[in-house]
């Protein structure tokens, strides 16, 4: 193939320094507020992709940022793929041991990590003796530690690896179905799993979202970007802002409900994605302080990672004239699938206000490249009518096909090209897909999962449990906390807080439960299993 007619992220990512040069983003680290235009993001692109290529970096390599979302993480946003190397954002919000178990696959050998990471950087580079580099996002912390350094590690400062490099005169020609990213999980199963971008999959998705009928991104926009880049590439909207010339707003660390209206009103945000949690607590910031933000400039906002409810659509509308759009995506694909906006089509455009709410509330319609269908236990399609669920299964242009490394849950991906996304949905008559349940037990908490089968291998090792299960409870503010339900060897006592104390070691204060519930026995279904479904049951009762 002509190498300008593959899909390549050089051919649109800096699309915005010639059309917008004006634009660009903005970056609020803690060491001060940055403002990068377009222009200048492709020149700091090239002078890094050259400050890499000088510490021996090598096509399809690994680079892991452990960085929030500021400027010199889209540094290498940019520069990475383009040369040809893959960009791995690693969670901050994973412990120690859930990180290096992803690290032992993905084998990064170069780590960028944000300067307040610093700490959790060097314990990185102690226990994976094949990372060699640290590239140190921010001016050095007077906590950081200095020495001894692990492994002979260099570590060097990201600014002054590019003011000591010259720009690339040209990125090179790759194959489009070359990897561009990788983003890892820790999985249903408890087991990391890693799943390989291509710039040709990348490229489809970041097309699709300037898209009308997903959420009528464009230049004229200005977008918070609060969903954090080491989430599935940050939903590529760094990508998608490149190319459309939409100005960038990159909040780094903090994320407070204050903090973000602060930007919003700031910088004349027109548009921002989030999980339901941050915008319930945008909506108590609002309570709480009538009238100190003005939202006129703010169109719509997305709401992914977990389903918004009919109330928080309800009172961004009629409260604050802003349009809710709830989007479905799965790491897998890249990562968006559905949006659903209050209105696509001229029949549409005809219903009433509630009617177009209760569309609101499902996930929507898929993206142009992609296909939902529903499957029941015998293989058969359920109808269409919005009521029959069946399990979800998801193909198109930027679905992947297999995982990075082999991995449990590998089967998903079917022959035919078809990725059973372990959910329950059911679809309308109009192509618009609902979830309806959960297939496994993940629990979904603050856009995060967590693992319950790793709490309750946990959980079960303590002595005085006899048996356990772990399910999550739904909550206004984080979408699902977990809740134990144990029962105890005969005269044991046992309470949350111990629970959660010698869960410390291995669980972050987010994935420890919020609840333990003492119960005389577990239930279990015919087959001898746990079942989730009536202790969920017992949970809403």
């Amino acid at each position: 193939m002509v190498p300008s007619r593959r899909l390549l992220l050089k051919h649109l990512a800096f699309r915005a320094s010639t059309i917008a040069p004006a634009s660009g983003l903005v970056s609020t680290p803690p060491d001060g507020t940055v403002e990068v235009g377009w222009p200048e993001v492709e020149s700091r692109a090239r002078r890094l992709a050259t400050g890499f290529l000088a510490r021996g970096l090598r096509v399809g390599e690994r680079i892991g940022p452990l960085a929030f979302n500021d400027h010199r993480h889209a540094d290498a946003y940019f520069a990475v793929p383009c040369l040809g190397a893959t960009l791995h954002p690693i969670n901050v919000r994973w412990n120690p041991q859930e990180t290096i178990a992803v690290l032992e696959h993905t084998r990064d050998r170069i780590l960028l990590v944000d300067a307040g990471l610093m700490s959790r950087g060097l314990e990185l580079a102690a226990a994976c003796p094949w990372i060699e580099i640290i590239v140190r996002l921010g001016p050095r912390l007077e906590d950081e530690p200095r020495n001894p350094r692990p492994n002979d590690l260099e570590i060097v400062d990201h600014e002054t690896l590019i003011e000591d490099s010259t720009p690339i005169a040209c990125w090179p020609d790759l194959e489009e179905d070359s990897m561009m990213g990788m983003c890892s999980t820790s999985g249903t199963t408890g087991i990391p799993k890693t799943v390989g971008y291509s710039h040709r999959t990348t490229c489809l998705q970041t097309m699709a979202l300037g898209l009308t009928d997903c959420m009528r991104l464009s230049g004229r926009d200005t977008v918070l970007a609060i969903v954090p880049m080491f989430h599935a590439l940050g939903w590529c909207f760094p990508y998608a802002c490149g190319m459309l010339g939409a100005g960038l707003v990159l909040p780094h660390r903090d994320l407070g409900p204050e903090r973000i209206l602060d930007l919003v009103v700031t910088h004349e945000v027109t548009t921002s994605v989030a999980v339901p949690t941050v915008w319930n607590a945008v909506l108590s910031a609002l309570d709480a302080n009538p009238g100190r933000w003005n939202l006129d400039r703010v169109d719509r906002i997305v709401s992914g990672g977990a389903a918004p409810t009919e109330g928080m659509i309800r009172r961004f509308r009629d409260e604050h004239g802003v349009e809710v759009i709830h989007s479905w995506g799965m790491t897998e694909i890249n990562p968006v699938g559905t949006m659903s906006p209050a209105a696509t089509t001229r029949e549409e455009v005809e219903f009433d206000s509630e009617r177009r709410l209760r569309h609101q509330i499902v996930a929507g319609r898929p993206l142009p490249g992609l296909a939902v269908e529903i499957e029941d236990e015998d293989g058969g399609t359920p109808p269409h009518d919005g009521i029959a669920t069946g399990r979800l299964l998801v193909s198109g242009w930027w679905v992947a096909d297999r995982y990075a490394f082999d991995h449990p849950d590998g089967e998903r991906f079917r022959p035919d090209g078809r990725l059973d996304t372990g959910d329950v949905a059911s679809i309308d008559d109009r192509g618009r897909m609902a979830i309806r349940d959960r297939a496994k037990d993940m629990i979904k908490s603050g856009g995060e999962w967590i693992s319950s089968l790793a709490l309750e291998r946990a959980i079960g090792d303590f002595p005085e449990i006899a048996g356990c299960a772990v399910v999550g409870r739904p909550d206004d503010r984080w979408g699902e906390r977990p809740v134990v339900f144990a029962n105890l060897e005969p005269g044991a006592d046992l309470d949350l807080e111990t629970v959660r104390e010698r869960l410390a070691r291995e669980f972050e204060s987010w994935q420890r439960p919020d609840e333990l519930l003492i119960v005389d026995s577990i239930p279990l279904t015919s087959t001898g299993k746990i079942d989730k479904k009536a202790l969920r049951a017992g949970l809403r009762g």
